[in-house]
Formats: C-alpha cells, sequence, structure tokens
C-alpha cells in the first residue's frame, strides 16, 4: 500500500539522493585520509631524520657500526605509526588511541630536547658523574643507577605531555595506562641504544625505571592539569 501511494519518480529521488550523500561522504572521507596521511607521512620523515641526526651524534666507538642504521629505522618506524594514529583520531570505545599518541609523540620531542642538551652523549655517564647517579652506583650498582635515572627522566617527561596534552576537561576522562604505554613505546628504542655496552641489568633496571615513571609522569601531569581547571 505504501508503494502505491508514493509515485515512482519521488522514490526514485530520494534513493537517488541517498546514494549522492553516501558517495559524498565516502569521497569527502578518502580525501580527508588521503591528506592526513600524506601529512603523517612528511611529519614522520622530518622527525625521522630529527632522530637518525640525535642518534649520530651519539658516540660509537664501543658500537657495531649498523646499530645506528637499526636504531634509526626503528624509532622511524614508530615515529610514522604513531603520528598516523594520532592525525587520524583512531580510537575505539575503549582505546583513545590518538589522544595517548599525541601524549607519546609530544613525550618524545621533549625527550629529544632533554637529550641534546645533556652534555654528555652517554646519558648514564652524566648521571653517574652527578652527586646522586655516582652515590646509587657505588651502593646498589649501576643497575640501580639506570633504574633511578629511567624514573626521574620519564617522570618529568611524561608529565609535561600529559599536562600539555590530556587537560581538556570536555573529552571523557582518559586512564594513564595507555598513554604511558605510547609513551615507553617511543622511548624504549633511546633506552636500547644507551644500554649497549652495558649489563642486561642495566637495561632492565632503565626499561623498569622508564615503565614507572612515564605511568606515574602521566598521572601526576593529568592530575596536576585537572587541579588547574
Amino acid at each position: 500500500m505504501a508503494d502505491e501511494r508514493t509515485p515512482p519518480d519521488v522514490r526514485e529521488g530520494v534513493r537517488s539522493g541517498i546514494y549522492a550523500a553516501l558517495t559524498r561522504d565516502v569521497e569527502m572521507r578518502g580525501g580527508r585520509t588521503a591528506r592526513l596521511l600524506t601529512a603523517a607521512g612528511i611529519v614522520g620523515i622530518v622527525g625521522a631524520v630529527g632522530l637518525t641526526l640525535l642518534v649520530s651524534g651519539h658516540p660509537f666507538g664501543h658500537h657495531p657500526s649498523w646499530h645506528i642504521s637499526v636504531f634509526s629505522a626503528v624509532w622511524a618506524g614508530l615515529l610514522v605509526v604513531t603520528l598516523a594514529i594520532a592525525f587520524l583520531r583512531v580510537r575505539t570505545p575503549a582505546l583513545p588511541l590518538a589522544r595517548s599518541a599525541y601524549v607519546g609523540l609530544i613525550g618524545l620531542g621533549v625527550a629529544g630536547i632533554c637529550g641534546a642538551l645533556c652534555p654528555d652523549p652517554h646519558f648514564l655517564v652524566w648521571w653517574s658523574s652527578t652527586g646522586v647517579g655516582g652515590t646509587l652506583a657505588e651502593r646498589g650498582g649501576l643497575a640501580l643507577s639506570a633504574l633511578c635515572f629511567g624514573l626521574v627522566a620519564s617522570l618529568f617527561v611524561a608529565a609535561i605531555a600529559a599536562f600539555i596534552t590530556l587537560g581538556d576537561s570536555r573529552r571523557a576522562p582518559i586512564r594513564p595506562l595507555l598513554p604511558a604505554a605510547m609513551l615507553l613505546l617511543l622511548l624504549a628504542p633511546g633506552v636500547a641504544l644507551q644500554s649497549v655496552g652495558a649489563s642486561w641489568g642495566v637495561f632492565v633496571g632503565w626499561l623498569l625505571g622508564t615503565a614507572t615513571g612515564t605511568y606515574a609522569g602521566v598521572a601526576s601531569g593529568m592530575r596536576a592539569r585537572a587541579l588547574l581547571g
């Protein structure tokens, strides 16, 4: 009965309008996705070049020659993927991936600036020359000193990144675990590179301290931003 009351030209017009709207939406989304992917690729290339330059400043006298290539490639791949997640605003109902990716990217940038400003490209050597780092190394070993360094450094970096990124109260609240994991993933190649030539205990301690510091830093940054409104 409904079909008999609706003229064929009206039904065809509605069908054509719906089809045209869907086609236009797909084209716009496809174009937007292409532009964002292109932007992510460009920014990723620039960031990868910056990371390569940062790594190339590391003295490789006691390193195999392929280390700079491997670590730069791993960093570049992680950076491009993280940028794509952030630019495309990838998310699920349970996982705010894009917001977490922004925390990782900003944290990596802050860590890169700190690394470039460090007076010694071997961060543990510089840390061991300080009063706190030297005392920890003497009393608890280099692994404990590396753990504390990773904790302090990542706590500072993660707190800044979370304070800048996760302060929009209009959005749904986010738990610290995923942003901290994103940041840890981007910092891990640097920890591995700096640990080459040291013991496995130093690497594990440094990575464990970094993991703890990123979580505590993200939580602290979010809390500080919430207190400031």
